[in-house]
């Protein structure tokens, strides 16, 4: 019984982790993506910023604007936590490290892989985010 507890909640943290990554993915890459396609700028892809791409609120293509809309929901979390990165990120390698101990310490070599590749997947995120590009992707988002 003990070892199912923890393999669910050991399932629980890497779906957890996952999530957060597409949720990153998609409050920063995805908006960009979507202003490009808005303003048929692709250079702006690699240059993001407001004088080419105008607001990223207005790139986002979500009907009518209300609380009740759920896209209206996603967008603002998955902003968040690209505007949040760096908690989000510790946050992530941490629970990645703890994921890493439990699969060690069970033998299980598969679930240790994974948990390295998001250990990885959060650093590199990271590093993007310190990288001059990340540093104006992020200046774009906060405006």
């Amino acid at each position: 019984m003990i070892k199912t507890r923890r393999s669910v909640g050991g399932r629980l943290s890497d779906a957890a982790q996952w999530a957060l990554i597409g949720m990153y993915l998609l409050g920063s890459f995805g908006i960009l993506l979507l202003a490009v396609v808005r303003t048929g700028d692709g250079g702006a892809l690699l240059d993001p910023g407001l004088d080419r791409l105008d607001d990223p609120k207005v790139a986002v293509p979500l009907g009518w604007d209300s609380a009740a809309n759920p896209l209206v929901w996603i967008f603002g979390v998955a902003r968040l936590i690209a505007l949040l990165i760096v908690p989000v990120a510790a946050f992530g390698v941490i629970l990645g490290g703890l994921s890493a101990a439990a699969a060690r310490r069970d033998g299980d070599r598969r679930r240790l892989n994974r948990s390295l590749l998001r250990i990885v997947t959060w650093v590199v995120l990271f590093a993007v985010a310190f990288s001059p590009y990340g540093e104006q992707l992020h200046n774009w988002l906060a405006d």
